[in-house]
């Protein structure tokens, strides 16, 4: 645990960049909260190519002069909803074209989904278990060949979380957590955990009279978990920011 926490070294924040494209944000205004962000100690970003801020994500970040001191956590799912089955091959395609796309030559945190279509537990279980030697296999050699560093999984469900962890080459789980929706608590303290939706998609923000003590309420709950490694919050502009400074 803490060994991967010393490798990965990412910071207590993570950059939230699903809703950069959705507020209306120029790309001027993405590089200077990128910049700003990393001035005030927040070096690590969430992003993916599912996400309409993708495009003006990975343009603005090209554009920055903390570009390479920035480290990445992931989102790529394998199967996807359209997959037929898992690929290492297909997978493996869908990483390098992130390294193109973010210029970098390693992922540190491959944020992993393993999909059916409609989502439900009977066909992913049943996926995970026929293939769970080559997802071992795939996710081992990505790490071999220095593509990624870690894999953390999003389960979806509790009973997933369970039977994905037992993996070897799984080195952590990645979901929702704050005080409304403990379910995956019990993960992000025996295990390395990555944590979404700190503030239940702003629901323990609303209606507050003391928006920065509810938020430090909010991040102060989910760090003592103490298997927590970083935390991801959407941050959309410098006034935003300014929240999450000490």
């Amino acid at each position: 645990m803490e060994k991967l926490r010393t490798t990965l070294n990412l910071s207590s924040i993570t950059l939230g960049t699903m809703r950069f494209f959705d507020k209306s944000l120029t790309t001027r205004e993405v590089v200077d909260l990128i910049e700003a962000a990393y001035n005030s100690g927040i070096n690590t970003h969430h992003s993916s190519i599912e996400y309409s801020s993708y495009p003006l994500y990975t343009e603005a970040i090209k554009r920055t002069s903390c570009a390479k001191n920035i480290k990445h956590i992931v989102k790529l799912s394998a199967p996807h909803f359209e997959d037929t089955n898992f690929s290492a091959k297909l997978l493996e395609e869908r990483v390098n074209q992130e390294l193109v796309n973010l210029n970098v030559e390693c992922l540190d945190v491959l944020q992993w989904l393993l999909r059916s279509k409609p989502i439900n537990d009977l066909e992913r279980l049943n996926t995970l278990k026929n293939y769970e030697l080559e997802i071992e296999d795939c996710f081992f050699n990505l790490k071999q060949k220095g593509k990624i560093k870690s894999v953390f999984s999003f389960p979806y469900s509790v009973p997933f979380a369970e039977e994905v962890e037992k993996l070897s080459q799984i080195d952590g789980i990645i979901s929702y957590l704050n005080r409304q929706e403990q379910e995956y608590s019990k993960f992000a303290t025996n295990n390395p955990f990555i944590a979404i939706r700190p503030f239940n998609a702003g629901a323990l923000l609303k209606n507050s009279d003391d928006v920065k003590k509810n938020i430090d309420d909010c991040l102060r709950y989910i760090s003592t978990h103490k298997s927590l490694l970083t935390t991801i919050v959407g941050i959309n502009s410098i006034q935003q920011l300014e929240a999450f400074n000490n």
